[in-house]
Formats: C-alpha cells, sequence, structure tokens
C-alpha cells in the first residue's frame, strides 16, 4: 500500500473532523474521509493535537444532547426531567432510599403455634 503524504493525511484529518462536526458517527466521518477507523486510532495516538480536536468534538456533541434534554425538560417533558434530576444529583433524586439503622432492637414477636392452622390447599 502506497504511504500517506503529510499534505494528503492533514486534508483526510481535517475531512474527517469536518464531517464529525456534522453528527455522523466516527465510522461514517471515516468513510466519508476515505480514511480507516484503524488509522484514525493511530493518528489519534502519535498526535495529542489530533486527539483533543476529535475530543473537542465529540464533548461539543455531548453538551448539545444536554441543552437538548435540558430544554426538553424546561418545556414540560417529564421523562427529560426525571432523567435530567436522577443524573445530576443522585444521592437527592433515586427510586430506592437506603436507611441505616444502629442500635438494638427490643421488639418482642408473639409466639404462635403455626400447626393449630389448616394448611392452604
Amino acid at each position: 500500500m502506497p504511504k500517506i503524504t503529510e499534505e494528503n493525511r492533514k486534508i483526510k484529518k481535517e475531512a474527517f473532523l469536518e464531517s464529525l462536526k456534522s453528527g455522523v458517527s466516527i465510522t461514517d466521518a471515516c468513510e466519508a474521509a476515505k480514511v480507516s477507523r484503524a488509522a484514525i486510532w493511530v493518528w489519534r495516538q502519535k498526535s495529542i493535537r489530533f486527539d483533543n480536536k476529535v475530543n473537542a468534538v465529540i464533548d461539543s456533541r455531548t453538551q448539545s444532547m444536554e441543552d437538548a434534554l435540558y430544554a426538553s425538560g424546561i418545556k414540560g417533558n417529564v421523562s427529560a426531567q426525571i432523567f435530567w434530576l436522577k443524573n445530576r444529583d443522585r444521592k437527592r433524586w433515586k427510586d430506592r432510599f437506603e436507611h441505616e439503622v444502629s442500635g438494638v432492637v427490643t421488639h418482642k414477636l408473639l409466639d404462635v403455634d403455626v400447626s393449630e392452622y389448616p394448611k392452604q390447599k
């Protein structure tokens, strides 16, 4: 396989980033830039700058999704409100609360002979 020139690599990196910014998956961005996922992985490992650019695009998309979720909750979407609250403050917004009880239990149970009751069929 012929070696890619530095200029072609730069063009492919930019095409990949532009495609990724449009909201497609990493695989689709690779296909659009005509580069393999393996090549992107290697480039990210070799170049902190390129890796930071990829992470910035992904973080931006995550922020956009968070903003959309928040806006949906503000408009009254109860599912979005519940999701937002449960994931923002898990200690306060969860379905099940656990309580620790310490000390001595002094409650006495009644003595009952269960043999006096008929067996259920």
